[in-house]
């Protein structure tokens, strides 16, 4: 009887690994997630700025867009 115990006590230990290792990987993409967002943040800003900068050299020249 202490070894079908022992038995299921394993069991809910690997069990519990097991879902310990998908909430590490969940949390890997949530952080691959949050960075994808910042890079993305990052790069439409330098798209605004360079639109800014296309606009006034535009206006210096005298074309009108």
């Amino acid at each position: 009887m202490f070894e079908l115990f022992a038995v299921g006590l394993e069991m809910q230990k690997r069990m519990i690994d097991v879902q310990m290792q998908g909430v590490e990987a969940a949390r890997d993409m949530i952080d691959a997630a949050q960075q994808n967002v910042q890079a993305g943040m990052a790069a439409t800003q330098v798209q605004e700025a360079g639109i800014k900068s296309m606009k006034k050299w535009m206006n210096m020249w005298g074309v009108r867009g």
